[in-house]
């Protein structure tokens, strides 16, 4: 298993503040290099940076990146917020196979991506629309040697992740796990957990508070530090194990309540990953620092 940080983690510090969040100030100066020294401090074996804070990929200084990241586990999280609106936008796959191509330059082996967002939950029985541009995406990737995970970004349902995969029915896409994105449609996270194991290549780990409790039904749930909040991280971790996931778990800190601080946040989840009892034995693998 190897532990990461996503970038979406610092989205206050790059200058993206969600409803009822505090503005302290402070800004990273870019979503890559200086998102990769966030990580080296955190002391991750891999960092996911979000596309939505790259420069485009005819602008990304991509040597820089990949120097800047020497060490580090590489992948791409495209397609925040909405990814391709359930098919419904033609130049959402035009930028996903710039990235997909740009991918292997950054020596990258994984991207995240999504289908849509919280925004369009309502739509979700529009998601056969997606299985064309996603089986075009995944046959660039493929030749490419790049894997694709499709996050559940609280659009669809586990079932639907799971219908929609098999109708796009290509070995380069399986799917992103977000822990805290499954209650917000309906499901259960062990639920959705052991029905998507087998195709999950990537994980974002987060607790949450009580989806009921969330201000703004698309900033979703606060983050809260792993086992304090409505996800049971550690059966999700078991259940991911016994469908012989072996991957990437990036901590990914999305709504901060009032006062929080990501930077610790992030550190004490990290922390809990590395020290969790049972957690090497649970993999059958060391975690790497």
């Amino acid at each position: 298993m190897l532990i990461g940080v996503d970038s979406y983690t610092f989205h206050r510090l790059l200058g993206e503040l969600r409803p009822g969040e505090d503005d302290l100030g402070e800004r990273l100066p870019d979503g890559g290099a200086a998102v990769v020294a966030e990580a080296r401090a955190l002391g991750v074996d891999a960092v996911s940076l979000e596309t939505c804070y790259l420069d485009p990929p005819p602008r990304l200084d991509v040597a820089g990146l990949r120097e800047a990241a020497a060490g580090l586990e590489l992948a791409l999280s495209w397609g925040a917020p909405e990814g391709l609106e359930l098919g419904r936008r033609v130049d959402a796959l035009d930028d996903l196979l710039d990235w997909i191509r740009l991918a292997p330059s950054l020596e990258c082996r994984l991207m995240r991506i999504v289908a849509g967002g919280p925004r369009l939950r309502a739509q979700a029985g529009e998601w056969p629309n997606a299985v064309a541009p996603l089986r075009r995406a995944a046959e660039q990737a493929g030749e490419l040697g790049l894997e694709l995970a499709l996050e559940n970004h609280g659009d669809l349902t586990a079932v639907q992740i799971d219908a929609l995969l098999d109708a796009v029915a290509h070995p380069a896409l399986g799917v992103c796990l977000d822990t805290a994105n499954a209650p917000r449609v309906g499901d259960d996270a062990l639920e959705a957990t052991c029905l998507l194991a087998p195709r999950v290549r990537m994980v974002h780990l987060k607790d949450v508070e009580p989806v009921e409790n969330a201000a703004d039904p698309v900033a979703g749930p606060c983050s809260l530090p792993y086992g304090e909040g409505i996800i049971p991280v550690e059966s999700v971790l078991a259940a991911l194990a016994a469908g012989g996931f072996d991957g990437l778990v990036c901590v990914e800190i999305a709504q901060l309540a009032p006062g929080a601080d990501e930077r610790a946040l992030a550190a004490e989840c990290l922390e809990w990953l590395r020290a969790r009892s049972g957690l090497q034995e649970v993999f059958g693998l060391e975690t790497r620092r």
